[in-house]
C-alpha cells in the first residue's frame, strides 16, 4: 500500500527549515543536518554557582562549513546512547546558536533533539 502526502491550505506536513552552517545567526533556534568530524572527551567543571557541570563537544560540518556542537550535562552520553561516531550524519533539531570569539557554537539545549540520519 502506497501513501502520498499532499499539501492543503492549513494542513500538511511541517518541515523544519534546515539551515546550513554558513547561514547560522547568533541566538537563533535552528535545525541542521551535519556530519560528525571529531568527537572530544567529556570535560567536567564547576559552575560559578558551585554546582558541577559536564560538557562534551563534537565538531560537525556540512557543505558550507563547520561548527562546534555542545552537549551539556546529561546529554554528554548521547554519543554512546545513539552510537555516534566520526562520519555519522546527524539531524539537530530546535538547537540554539551562539557566536563566540572562536566561531559558531550550536547547543542542543533542553528542548532540542539530536538523531542519527
Amino acid at each position: 500500500m502506497n501513501f502520498t502526502i499532499k499539501e492543503a491550505p492549513g494542513i500538511g506536513v511541517e518541515m523544519a527549515n534546515v539551515k546550513k552552517i554558513v547561514d547560522l545567526k547568533d541566538r537563533e533556534e535552528v535545525t541542521m543536518e551535519v556530519e560528525v568530524v571529531k568527537i572530544f572527551a567529556p570535560r567536567e567543571f564547576i559552575r560559578k554557582d558551585g554546582r558541577p557541570g559536564k560538557v562534551r563537544n563534537i565538531m560537525v560540518k556540512d557543505d558550507t562549513g563547520d561548527c562546534r556542537l555542545a552537549l551539556w550535562d546529561d546529554d554528554t552520553d548521547l554519543i554512546e546512547r545513539l552510537g555516534i561516531t566520526v562520519g555519522s550524519r546527524l539531524r539537530c533539531q530546535d538547537c540554539y546558536v551562539k557566536q563566540t570569539d572562536y566561531g559558531t557554537d550550536v547547543g542542543k539545549g533542553k528542548k532540542g533533539s539530536i538523531a542519527l540520519i
